[in-house]
């Protein structure tokens, strides 16, 4: 980054093969563009803030075209989209507003005198300023804390009244600043997480002083130690202008510029100076105090982008918060507060907390989550939406693609098909499909089933190998995609993860059935199991209570015809049905339960390799070492997960609209319920 500091910062940006990003980040609920939000990589200083009207560019060097994009917005979800995805083209990425459910609550005035306390660093004899042409999102923040100088009357918790910044010189005619508040890291000391949930912005024309920001709006009731910090929100002209302005000073007076390196907490930093001569420079220097002295009263953090990692530093803002023991007026006011606490068992709230901490935090649009104990249900609910556009909450009833899970599903086939013997595990699968070809190496049914047939999943690299337009009938029709294609390897030889390798399975299953898959899973399996709600996902039907679902950007994208893989990852279900046909296994007599074992045992290669798979199903243990039996899944707009505890007698489903659904922590559901 280019930071010069009368007391002076400057850095020099290097040359590299760079690739010119461009899009729009806008609400996903109405389109609207939003101002301002942070773009960027993580741990790197690539990254910018989109203009305005929602718009961005970014230039990303070639070396990091692998990596992810992040954007967020203060009041929004998070969203990581692939670099890759979105290469050569105008995208739009839709980020979820935080909606929260919030109960009114009245605050009375305490009977203690209101005081009011001033936090911070007031001095100042220096300034820096940002004049990086490339990147945008730079931000400073001071931990505030009564520890120097100490008010012996102050305590926490305090009401936040305002903050304030020094503007050391102003060359602009005008600039725009954000304030943020952020959380102490327990480990890092460094600023975490926003406090604040919306964007608060000023714009100035002020040459020098103390510009201050209003923040009684948010009666934010502050109990511990907290970042104050600042964003330049600089548009590409400004940094061009300032940028352009640093490099004629250094041309015409290139004597003026001098640079020393100190040692700062084991780390050297270099400075470089350009004295006072400097301060006309183009653009908006922001007061510090530098020196040893400044750094032992206060911590200072730096970064140089939206997402770059923040580092401490020795010079220190010169920023205040002004601060009440009571609410910003005398007089009872009206908050808000979180809603209450549900009235269920702690381990349900404690599930429902999670699940509304995740759906704040990342921006899956609508997600479920059923868990059972015992056979019996202690928590099914919806959170969020499954229709944006049109505000359709989430609801138990609401039918979520299940992805890979439906192979789990599609086991419970081959279970009923064994005990009614008209499935040999171990015969040659040209039995029940004579059409597929032979192969060097011959397979069979229980090979395909714990994925060591040989047979590859998706190319990595072809979209249009997972993403399908074609229709299909019948799992016997759809595997004309891969029937003639060589097998990996030997089967037996290894493990290789494959949803064609099922998609096969349940041309399996017609051939010993005599039934269409679909057909034959709603007779034998769903409607004794009563799960009213599981069907194949057929976009020639109008399937009633099925979501929308929602893509790397935010956009509502369906991704093609799930027809071709029905059997392997195109079931259509909800958490609650999951649940039911957990508990089927574990209770029901619907399959053999001495068959149904079979499903949960470990296969091994021909090398006597434990696989940790049986049929449809990964055998393990969670954090704590409880046995588990499970599947998870994930499409390109959805994600699933499928848990039975055979020991805590305990089944719990996840189900989301979107594919970050994957990052919710399903285990630690499990230990919620099996530890109270």
């Amino acid at each position: 980054m280019h930071k010069i500091a009368l007391a002076l910062l400057v850095t020099i940006q290097l040359g590299y093969s760079q690739t010119a990003l461009h899009g729009k980040v806008v609400n996903q609920a109405d389109k609207k563009p939003i101002a301002y939000a942070n773009i960027g990589i993580a741990n790197t200083g690539i990254g910018t803030i989109s203009n305005e009207d929602g718009s961005f560019s970014l230039q990303v060097p070639t070396l990091h075209l692998e990596d992810t994009l992040r954007f967020s917005a203060i009041g929004y979800g998070k969203r990581s989209i692939p670099i890759q995805s979105i290469l050569e083209k105008d995208v739009v990425v839709y980020l979820k507003e935080h909606v929260t459910q919030l109960n009114e609550v009245t605050i009375t005035s305490k009977k203690e005198k209101n005081k009011t306390f001033e936090l911070g660093n007031r001095k100042s004899r220096g300034g820096t300023l940002e004049t990086d042409t490339i990147y945008a999102g730079s931000a400073t923040a001071l931990l505030i804390e009564n520890k120097n100088p100490v008010q012996k009357s102050f305590s926490f918790p305090v009401y936040l009244q305002s903050a304030s910044i020094r503007i050391f010189r102003n060359n602009l005619s005008s600039f725009k600043m954000r304030v943020r508040l952020y959380s102490v890291d327990s480990l890092t000391k460094c600023p975490d997480a926003d406090l604040l949930n919306k964007s608060v912005v000023v714009e100035s024309t002020m040459r020098n002083g103390w510009l201050t920001f209003d923040l009684s709006e948010f009666q934010y009731l502050i109990q511990k130690p907290f970042f104050i910090a600042f964003e330049q929100i600089l548009t590409k002209t400004d940094r061009d202008r300032v940028a352009k302005g640093y490099q004629d000073f250094i041309k015409k007076h290139p004597d003026r510029l001098r640079v020393d390196t100190v040692v700062f907490e084991g780390k050297k930093q270099v400075r470089q100076r350009l004295g006072m001569s400097g301060i006309d420079l183009p653009g908006t220097f922001i007061g510090i105090a530098p020196g040893e002295s400044a750094s032992k009263l206060y911590s200072c953090f730096t970064r140089n982008t939206s997402f770059d990692k923040w580092e401490k530093v020795r010079g220190i803002l010169a920023a205040t918060v002004t601060v009440s023991n009571q609410p910003p007026t005398s007089q009872a006011v009206s908050t808000i507060a979180p809603e209450k606490p549900c009235q269920e068992s702690s381990a349900a709230c404690s599930a429902i907390q999670a699940c509304n901490d995740f759906l704040g935090e990342s921006n899956v649009s609508g997600l479920q989550l059923c868990v059972s104990v015992k056979g019996k249900i202690k928590l099914s609910r919806g959170f969020g939406f499954a229709d944006v556009e049109n505000k359709l909450p989430v609801t138990p009833t609401t039918r979520f693609r299940i992805n890979s899970v439906s192979k789990s599903l599609t086991s419970a086939a081959l279970i009923k098909l064994l005990s009614e013997n008209k499935l040999d595990l171990d015969a040659l699968i040209q039995k029940y499909i004579p059409s597929f070809p032979l192969k060097k190496y011959s397979f069979t049914t229980r090979q395909l089933a714990g994925h060591l047939a040989g047979i590859r999943d998706y190319h990595q690299n072809d979209l249009t190998d997972l993403v399908r337009t074609e229709h299909y009938e019948t799992a016997t029709q759809a595997i004309e995609i891969f029937k003639n294609d060589s097998l990996l390897f030997k089967p037996g030889s290894q493990f290789h993860y494959s949803t064609f390798g099922w998609n096969l399975i349940g041309a399996v299953i017609e051939g010993a059935s005599g039934q269409n898959y679909l057909d034959y899973m709603q007779e034998h399996i769903w409607k004794p199991m009563a799960m009213i709600n599981t069907v194949g996902d057929d976009n020639t039907k109008n399937i009633s209570e099925r979501s929308k679902f929602y893509d790397a950007m935010g956009e509502e994208n369906n991704y093609g015809d799930f027809s071709y893989k029905y059997p392997g990852g195109g079931l259509l279900s909800t958490a609650e049905d999951l649940v039911k046909f957990g508990n089927e296994l574990l209770y029901g007599n619907t399959l053999n339960p001495t068959l149904t074992k079979k499903l949960f045992e470990t296969q091994f290669t021909s090398s006597n390799k434990v696989t940790d798979y049986g049929m449809g199903w990964y055998i393990g243990k969670d954090n704590n070492g409880h046995r588990i039996w499970y599947h998870s899944g994930d499409m390109l707009s959805s994600s699933s997960y499928l848990i039975i505890y055979p020991d805590d007698d305990m089944v719990i489903a996840f189900l989301a609209n979107s594919q970050e659904g994957v990052l919710f922590d399903v285990e630690k559901i499990g230990e919620m319920f099996y530890t109270r």
